[in-house]
Order: C-alpha cells, then sequence, then structure tokens
C-alpha cells in the first residue's frame, strides 16, 4: 500500500482537510500529492487543481511571513508544527486555517513527505475584518 492509499483510507471521510506533499521543500516546492474532500470543499479547489502544485498557492498579501518561515523551519527540521495562517480560497476569499504539520522522514532523517491536517478557524469576536 503507498503512502497516499493509506493516507486515503485513514482520511479520506474526515472533516479535517488534509494535504499531503512531497519533501521537496525548497521553492517551487514542495509538490502536493494528495487532498481529500474536505480540502476541496474550504479551499473551493477540486484535487485535479493542485496536485503538482505547491501549497503555497493558498497564500496571499495576509499571510503571515513570519508564521511561513516558522513552518519551514519546523520541516526542515522534521519535526511537527502547528500554526495558523491566512489562507485563500479559489474565489479569493481569505480565510483563517488552523494548521498541524507532519513531516515523514527518511531512516537518515531526510524529509520525503508531510501530511498536514487543516481547518479552517472563525475569527475571534470583537475583531474587525481587513479592509
Amino acid at each position: 500500500m503507498s503512502l497516499i492509499q493509506l493516507v486515503s483510507a485513514l482520511v479520506g471521510d474526515t472533516e479535517l482537510a488534509v494535504v499531503v506533499t512531497d519533501g521537496k521543500l525548497a521553492a517551487p516546492g514542495p509538490n502536493i500529492l494528495y487532498v481529500n474532500a474536505a480540502f476541496e470543499r474550504m479551499t473551493g479547489y477540486a484535487s485535479h487543481e493542485v496536485v503538482g502544485k505547491s501549497p503555497r498557492m493558498l497564500q496571499g498579501s495576509a499571510t503571515s511571513v513570519a508564521a511561513k518561515k516558522r513552518l519551514a523551519r519546523a520541516l526542515r527540521l522534521g519535526v511537527t508544527h502547528r500554526t495558523t495562517l491566512m489562507n485563500y480560497r479559489k474565489s479569493g476569499e481569505a480565510y483563517r486555517c488552523e494548521i498541524e504539520v507532519f513531516p515523514l522522514l527518511t531512516p537518515s532523517g531526510e524529509p520525503f513527505a508531510a501530511v498536514a491536517l487543516e481547518r479552517e478557524v472563525p475569527r475571534r469576536p470583537g475583531r474587525r475584518s481587513a479592509a
């Protein structure tokens, strides 16, 4: 059973969005290998539109550069990391996305893939939306 088949069998019907990428961390990577139906619902992108592209396609002007750097560092170090980023749907609408990324390493410690569990988080009450 391949990694993609295993992940699909485990999380295909979950409400959490799931993204599996390869371990090519240098831009323009990493490359998306798999997304589930919850990802499609959350982002508006169909699987065939994102497979082979970088998750960076979901980022934009309001995405925190510092959060992206912390996430990239955790992936390079091969450690699990949780953060919240401002991502963008296919429609261009911004949404807050909580992401927990689990790097998968070779026996020598090199990243070969990563699994990200993602969910949209509501804005906190009392905060104005960015205009």
